[in-house]
Formats: structure tokens, sequence, C-alpha cells
């Protein structure tokens, strides 16, 4: 319990660094790439740098900073305001700036345009050309504008009525995440989570504490009863409810630890920047909890369906039962991707699709075996060279089919060893379907000695066809007298062995329990019989020999004839 603690904290403390990424929105102004520093409030452009000035890291949170942002607003319709409606205000308008998109000072009018066009008053936002996006995005115009006035000759500042209508502008842009992240911005773990250990108190963390334990307890609970349940049910014979309950143990401890951890986490003090994103990491936990349990219930539909198939005698059923439980997963898996993404993150995934085209050929030039082992998987599903259950020689491995997959053909070899086969091996490659032959005929080889006298080999032959018509041998190999009578003949002299060879064919008849090893044990049955014939008969098998004689050998004497070397020429013969 201990260490699944410290695992799903890691979890949240790394979402918590990643979040510290995501910019505080009091402190995250929309700056430049190019740095813009000014120091008076003449122009839009001025009084927007004077205010974003204020909100660089390095002056962030100092009473100078504060003051100097203040004094770039128009408070004179706002009444009495004290630091914290300061912050407040500061806040909400970076928070506004930042949804809209990255500030270019280029773009806003400086010193010599306001005084060339006698600009009084400034748009900063909504602007059509730049922001229409934001109509998309939210469904619904902004409830307000931001604009820059000359409220004294010389002096912009933020308008009257853009401070009075803040909040309203605030609130209708709530949903749009920030735009622009400053470099300065990003990786201040310190800064960001600083007020969090400054604000919270004892009691706040031992509540979290208190809150991750009880979700995590709880969850252990509910996981072991779960799990208890589905052990009984299964003993009963429920197994459809059985199955729903011991997948459901799992994903129930996700959905009550993360449920702890929400509710401790609402006594941390949490900045506004993290306040959302936090949201978003639980939103996800909890729909990966629900991803997860319904993933598992994939396993009641491939139940269901192998009861329904065992039940038929094809085995087309067989094979499509695999392909469907990975397809239903697979499709699980995309949907899940697709709503975490367009509903936790807030990304376009419609123009995450459109750009799938233009990777398109980079992925399919990546993928090009996946590619050819699902078209071999095809082919073998509806050409069937060989189904699940069969008995198949393919390139050196013979064993049953267990599994046809999208990408490959798992085979039990006899060993007990699974060999997985890409698919696509078995579009341009032979495979031999054991299962599928109706018989398996058998060559026998029935070697005897030369010194077998000819009476003698025609009995031996005569023995051999009482064999193989013998009742038990014609009745256990079901032979097909008519079609497939057993044939034999004395055929060869071999260099060792006088030979009679017959066939005879070992029935299968489509029976499930004929195959290999019966076809053993029958041959057994023949062999035995044929060893007892012949030893009563005194026929003698013949193995391989070799006779070697000798010139001393009484019964084969060797004639030499020798010449004589000292001038006899008329030789002499010698034994």
């Amino acid at each position: 319990m201990l260490r699944k603690t410290c695992w799903w904290l890691t979890i949240i403390f790394g979402c918590a660094a990643v979040a510290s990424a995501q910019p505080a929105e009091q402190a995250a102004p929309a700056a430049a790439a190019k740095k813009w520093v000014w120091d008076s409030l003449a122009s839009p452009r001025g009084a927007m740098l004077w205010f974003l000035e204020a909100q660089r890291p390095a002056l962030r949170g100092r009473e100078d900073a504060i003051a100097r942002a203040v004094k770039a607003l128009d408070l004179s319709q706002a009444g009495d305001l004290d630091r914290r409606d300061h912050l407040d205000l500061i806040g909400k308008l970076i928070g506004v700036i930042d949804r809209t998109r990255e500030v270019l000072p280029e773009e806003l009018p400086g010193p010599e345009r306001v005084k060339a066009d006698r600009w009084s008053r400034f748009v900063f936002f909504p602007r059509p050309a730049a922001h229409m996006w934001i109509w998309d995005k939210l469904g619904h115009a902004p409830a307000g504008q931001i604009v820059l006035e000359e409220t004294s000759p010389g002096t912009w500042q933020f308008s009257a009525q853009t401070i009075l209508q803040l909040d309203a502008l605030y609130d209708s842009m709530s949903d749009l995440p920030p735009q622009y992240i400053p470099l300065e911005d990003r990786g201040e773990l310190i800064g960001t989570l600083g007020p969090t250990f400054d604000k919270t108190q004892w009691w706040q963390w031992l509540s979290l504490l208190v809150a991750i334990f009880g979700g995590l307890l709880a969850g252990k609970v509910v996981q072991l009863s779960l799990r208890r349940l589905s052990t009984n049910l299964d003993r009963w014979g429920w197994n459809i409810r059985s199955t729903v309950f011991r997948n459901a143990s799992n994903p129930a401890s996700l959905l009550l630890l993360t449920a702890g951890l929400s509710v401790g986490m609402h006594f941390i003090h949490i900045e506004k920047g993290i306040v959302e994103f936090r949201g978003k990491i639980f939103q996800l936990l909890y729909l990966l909890a629900i991803g997860w349990f319904i993933f598992n219930l994939i396993e009641v539909i491939d139940v269901t369906l192998r009861r329904l198939a065992e039940k038929t005698e094809s085995k087309l059923d067989d094979m499509v039962v695999p392909m469907v439980r990975k397809t239903l997963r697979i499709f699980l898996v995309i949907v899940f991707l697709i709503v975490a993404l367009q509903n936790v993150f807030d990304l376009n995934i419609t123009g995450f699709l459109a750009s799938l085209g233009i990777a398109g050929l980079a992925v399919s030039l990546a993928a090009q075996d996946s590619v050819k082992n699902l078209f071999g998987s095809l082919t073998v599903f509806f050409d069937k060279p060989f189904m699940v259950g069969n008995f198949i020689s393919f390139d050196g491995n013979a064993g049953t089919v267990e599994e046809i997959g999208f990408r490959s053909t798992r085979i039990r070899l006899l060993s007990g060893h699974v060999v997985s086969v890409p698919n696509m091996k078995f579009i341009d490659n032979n495979v031999e379907n054991i299962t599928a032959r109706p018989y398996i005929r058998r060559e026998m080889n029935v070697t005897i000695t030369y010194d077998t006298p000819p009476d003698s080999i025609e009995k031996a032959v005569d023995i051999l066809r009482d064999v193989l018509h013998d009742q038990q041998v014609v009745d256990q190999g079901r032979f097909d007298m008519k079609l497939f009578p057993p044939r034999l003949a004395f055929n060869e002299l071999n260099a060792d062995s006088l030979n009679i060879r017959a066939y005879y064919w070992y029935q299968m008849a489509g029976d499930p329990d004929r195959g290999f090893f019966s076809y053993l044990t029958h041959s057994q049955i023949v062999n035995m019989k044929l060893f007892r014939a012949y030893g009563e008969a005194g026929i003698e098998f013949a193995f391989p020999t070799q006779t070697l004689y000798l010139a001393s050998d009484p019964g084969r004497k060797l004639s030499v004839d020798a010449r004589l070397v000292n001038g006899d020429t008329t030789g002499k013969a010698y034994t």
C-alpha cells in the first residue's frame, strides 16, 4: 500500500511540476520576444509595455511594481481600492491579455503615429484582424473590451470603462487557455509554489495526507471486496458477473484514490494559474479510471463470444473472436485519446486529424511491415489456409494454431513453446495444413535376409498381406478397401537385403480424435503383428551387413597367377 501511495504521489507532484511551467495569471504578461523597455505613458504602446514591464519575474509582487502597474490604470470610476483589489485587477487584466495572443509592440501605435493621426482612443481587444478566432472558440462575443485612452495630455491609460467591465470580460474568457507563455516564466517551480508553502497551514497539509490515505485505504478495501465477490460468483457458476466485478476492482481503486486526492487538494492554497490545471489533472484521472473500466469490460464481450463460438462446429468464429476483441480495444483507446485531448487539454482535434494527411506518407513508409501483416491476416481470414486449432507445418515449425491476430499468428509447437509468425509470411510461402488431410499414407519397407528361400519370400509377402487385411488393423485404420486398399510387392534386391514394399492409408475421416498420435498407435499394432508372424514362420529381418571372404577359406579357394622374374616367361599358376 505504501509503495502504491508513493507511486501516485510521484505522478501528482510530477503533474504539479508541469503545472508550475504554466503561467500564473498575475504573472504571465504576454510580452513580445523582442525586448522593449518603456518609461513613458505617452502612447498606447508605451502604456501597454509600461504595464507589462511591471509584471516581469524580477519585479513580480514588489510594491513598486504594483504601483507602476496601477499607474497605467484609470481608476477614476473604480471607487476606493486597497492593495488586494489592485492585485485582483492586475491579475484579471493580464489573464485577459494572455488569452488574446502574444502582444506585438510593433502593432501598437507609438507616439509618432498618435501625434500624426491625432488619436485619443485605441481598442486593443477585440480587433477583428487579430482576434476573430476567439468568437469561434467561445461561441459568443467577449463581454467587454480592452481600451487605452489618453486620460490627460501625453498620458495614456487603460480606460475606466475597461476597469469597470473587467470582471465580466474575464469571466466570459475564462474557458480559453493562455495563448502565450513568456520564456522567462517557464520552469519557475519555486516562484509558483512559494505561496503554496507560505499560505498553507500545518493542519491543511495533514488534511491532505489524511485524504490521500483515506482514498487509498477505501480503494484497497473496495478492490479486495470486489475480487472476493468475483471469486464467489465464479464458484457459483456466474462467470460473466464474476468477470465484471473482477475487472472493476482496479479502476475503482484508482477512482477512490483520485477522489481522496481531489478532496485533500482543496485544503491546500493553490495559485490561480494552477487551479485550472489541477482541475484538468483530476479530470484526466477520473476519465482514465472510467476508460480503464470500459477497457476491461471488453473481456466480458470476449467471454460471451467465445461461449457462442464453442457451440458451433465452424472454426471461422474462433478466428473472428480474437480480432473483435482487439478491434474493440484499439477503438476504445482511440476514442479515449480523442476525448482526453479535446476536453481535458483543449487541443484542436480537427487540425490534428488534418495534419495526419500530411504525415500519412511518412507513417506509411515506416509501417510497411505492419500493413503487410494486416493484409496477411486478411488473406488468412478469407482464404482460410488454416484455422484456429489446426495442426500446421510452416517454415520448419509444426504445431497447433492458437490465435490469428492482426499482426501475427501464434503457433504452439509440440515442445510447448509458442512461435509468433508474422502474417505477411503466409502470403508468399507454402503452408501445410496437417489437420486438413483426409488420411495418412504409410510407406513400409520390410527387409529380409538374402539366404531366405524363394518359397519363404512368397510366404513373407503373404504374411504381410494378411497382417494388412487383419480385421483389427482394418477397423482401427478405417481402411477404404474399395478406393485405397493396402498395396504391397516384393520389389527390390538391395545390397544387403530383400525388400518388400507396402502402402496403406490410415483414414482420418474428419474425426478430431484421430491424428498423428492415433496413427502411431495403429502403426504399433501393425508392427507387432508382423513381428510375431515372421517369428513363427522363421523369417528373419535383414539388417545392414558386409561379408568378407579370405583366401584361406577352404570353401572358396583363391587362384593366383604369378610370373617368374628370373627369365621364366612361361608362368605358373599357384593356388
